[in-house]
């Protein structure tokens, strides 16, 4: 004959006192209760399932009282009666709430964030700063696509964001005019699901599926305002030597034409970078685009001014401090300012224009009379342009010094010779 087992009231589980070892307290039906030897109590229960003996934990009394655990213990036999094991239902459950949260972290914030820290040893410091800038102007904001709808995917699990998602983003950045912008954020998301693909985050590139011909169109090829007939070189060059702004602002600016590196650059530029007996500029990896350590030779001109600035320098580590904040280089902004004090308006010059300015002269004067018989590599190289097939590259920075400081030295010359 079968045991019965006498079913527990609550006056015989609160009267139930610790023992010196674990023991159980028996309702039936194969719940129990469980009494530790510092007094916790805990309901599981025992059951068959495919022949095997099984337990699994219910809850902690008082929390879950008698009657609710009499209540989940018949729900869980249901469940065993339609050939569901209790356990596993419970472990595959946990299993998608775990993932559940992990998707909340995998964010398109979060994982850009990953992607932007892990990009910082790619490229400068200026050009990674405007890649967050870029996210959080672009990227972490909300666009009003109609009057009933509004599209962010800053929060929204990266592997959920759809390619609609991006069009509709791309799509409005260009319709309010910024074509080009749009096109670099295009190529921002791109490396950011490759990031996210390779790390698992999300299973598939979707930008790699946008046609961006199509969503954006053809892409206008930007050319920065510069000038190149020789009137107009002599008058900014004049100007720039007329210039009465702030000491450093002014030696800065009658840097500049020589070396037509990007303001960055310029602004950035210490004086333990300046090789004054090699006539060389060594500009570290960290400060340039496409993180290669760059040397750049210097001509004359360049040095005479170096020299004279070295003369009346402050304490600073930088060639030109800014005059406003101790221990920092000048603004971007203090040259275009300067400009604008000058009479040029954004349209018809901007810092970037002296790259402009000399690669258009340096090609147009290729193997003229008076002008020099440097090849077109020689030209790129002095642009600090990566070079595609890296083997080459490597070759020519090295095989170019001389033609390179040739090249830049026969420019000086001829923007002195404009200017007179």
């Amino acid at each position: 004959m079968a045991r019965t087992t006498k079913p527990l009231t609550d006056k015989e589980i609160n009267h139930t006192k610790p023992r010196e070892k674990e023991y159980k307290l028996f309702d039936g039906g194969g719940l129990y209760l469980i009494v530790t030897p510092k007094g916790h109590k805990r309901w599981r229960l025992k059951y068959q399932f495919n022949g095997k003996e099984k337990r699994i934990a219910l809850g902690v009394y008082p929390a879950l009282t008698l009657s609710e655990a009499r209540l989940q213990r018949e729900a869980l036999k249901k469940q065993i009666q339609e050939g569901l094991d209790p356990a596993e239902k419970r472990k595959a459950e946990k299993e998608t709430n775990k993932q559940i949260e992990v998707k909340k972290e995998n964010t398109f914030k979060n994982i850009s964030q990953l992607w932007l820290k892990s990009y910082e040893s790619e490229v400068s410091e200026n050009y990674h700063h405007k890649l967050g800038v870029a996210l959080r102007k672009h990227l972490y904001t909300t666009y009003t696509i109609s009057k009933e709808k509004k599209l962010s995917i800053k929060d929204k699990p990266i592997d959920e964001i759809t390619r609609k998602d991006i069009i509709a983003i791309l799509e409005d950045i260009k319709n309010q005019g910024f074509q080009e912008t749009s096109k670099r954020i295009a190529l921002i998301l791109n490396k950011i699901f490759k990031f996210a693909v390779t790390h698992e985050y999300t299973p598939h590139n979707i930008i790699a599926d946008i046609d961006l011909l199509i969503v954006l169109g053809k892409r206008e090829k930007k050319h920065y305002p510069t000038f190149t007939k020789e009137k107009d070189i002599r008058g900014l060059l004049l100007s720039i030597d007329e210039y009465r702004g702030d000491y450093f602002t002014q030696m800065a600016l009658k840097v500049f034409p020589y070396l037509f590196v990007r303001s960055y650059n310029i602004r950035f530029m210490e004086w333990k970078e300046i090789d004054f007996d090699a006539k060389e500029w060594v500009i570290p990896a960290d400060k340039m685009k496409m993180k290669k350590e760059f040397i750049l030779p210097l001509p004359q001109q360049v040095i005479t001014l170096l020299e004279e600035l070295k003369g009346n320098s402050t304490d600073s580590d930088y060639v030109f401090p800014s005059f406003r904040s101790d221990g920092k280089p000048l603004s971007e902004n203090t040259f275009v300012s300067a400009f604008r004090r000058m009479g040029y308006t954004k349209e018809e010059f901007v810092p970037h224009g002296f790259r402009a300015m000399f690669a258009t002269i340096a090609y147009e004067k290729m193997n003229e009379e008076k002008g020099h018989d440097y090849t077109g590599e020689v030209i790129e190289a002095l642009l600090a342009h990566k070079e595609t097939n890296t083997v080459k590259e490597a070759y020519n920075r090295s095989n170019y010094k001389e033609a390179m400081k040739g090249l830049i030295e026969w420019y000086a010359d001829y923007l002195d010779e404009v200017k007179k």
